[in-house]
């Protein structure tokens, strides 16, 4: 299934709340300083929240009672986080890790019996992908640090690999089952908003997006909703 691209990120917070039991252990991986439940919200709730992340810049700004992990999940896994977590959320992490089974290997393994993993991630066959791949190195970052308003000194821009990143699918299924997961939903979202500050390439970009969601072009999604659960 697809819906325009304007949903994606509204669908995966509603997931995730949704999700949200009294007692829940949720980790993140990979928020780079942005955590998907804000941190006014874990201290409220009294949220048993851990991350684990390779970038350590923005972890002072954290709650302290977040647990935090400097572990690289493709490479490391420390046993004591081994069957803890209920729930394990990533948005737009895929897309840069290289060794994906090992990856969500580690995952599986965080997870309870019956745990889910929510991830938003990135596509390889959408536009700003494609644009992404072939620009030098230099004028992608120049782009990025332009349109999201993103300091690279302290949000390194890594590289992008898109391993395991399908559009919703069977292969995608098999990959994720084939680690003893069950697929609950995969979503499509074609489009972007790249172009909100100029009106006309604005409106053809949500006219390009309808064509494909109409047409079901799944392939052309510019992310994806993955939603597993450990069986």
């Amino acid at each position: 299934m697809t819906k325009p691209f304007r949903h994606s990120y509204p669908d995966y917070h509603k997931l995730i709340a949704s999700s949200v039991f009294e007692g829940i252990r949720i980790c993140e991986i990979g928020p780079s300083g942005q955590p998907s439940i804000k941190s006014s919200i874990i201290k409220a709730k009294g949220l048993d929240y851990t991350i684990i992340d390779i970038e350590t810049t923005y972890w002072e700004e954290y709650n302290p009672e977040v647990e935090k992990f400097n572990i690289d999940l493709q490479r490391d896994f420390d046993s004591s986080l081994e069957n803890k977590f209920d729930l394990v959320i990533s948005q737009m992490v895929l897309e840069h890790i290289e060794d994906s089974k090992s990856f969500h290997e580690g995952i599986f393994n965080l997870l309870k019996r019956g745990g889910s993993a929510i991830h938003l991630y990135a596509n390889p066959y959408s536009i700003p992908a494609i644009v992404n791949g072939i620009l030098p190195e230099s004028i992608g970052s120049f782009i990025l640090s332009k349109i999201k308003n993103r300091d690279l000194d302290k949000n390194h821009k890594y590289p992008a690999f898109y391993r395991w990143c399908f559009f919703p699918s069977q292969k995608a299924n098999r990959n994720f089952e084939s680690l003893g997961y069950r697929i609950v939903d995969h979503m499509g979202y074609p489009g972007h908003n790249y172009f909100q500050r100029v009106p006309i390439l604005n409106q053809l970009e949500q006219l390009y997006s309808w064509a494909l969601c109409k047409f079901k072009f799944k392939k052309f999604s510019t992310l994806s909703l993955l939603h597993v659960k450990k069986q």
